[in-house]
């Protein structure tokens, strides 16, 4: 089974994709922030990762960026409100 950690501060999203993923199969990790999610790192194999970039206590631009000095090759898909394009570069 696909694990999938999903790093989002809204209630009301992390149910949708929760619901949505689950339904397809994956086996869905929720955490609201970056902090939250690297104790399910630290505990899960985790086969891809989805974040929000505006978050509370860490940001998603800062989770990538520790996640990639632990592991460079796990799968990131970034997601957020932005729409500008900095942020996305950034993002990048």
């Amino acid at each position: 089974m696909i694990n999938i950690l999903l790093v989002e501060d809204d209630q009301k999203l992390n149910k949708l994709f929760y619901t949505v993923l689950s339904k397809q199969g994956f086996n869905v990790h929720i955490a609201n922030n970056g902090i939250e999610a690297f104790n399910i790192l630290e505990n899960n194999h985790i086969d891809l990762i989805i974040s929000d970039i505006m978050m509370p206590k860490m940001d998603g631009y800062e989770f990538t960026e520790n996640v990639r000095k632990i592991n460079e090759d796990i799968p990131i898909l970034m997601i957020t409100a932005k729409d500008d394009f900095n942020s996305k570069q950034k993002a990048f």
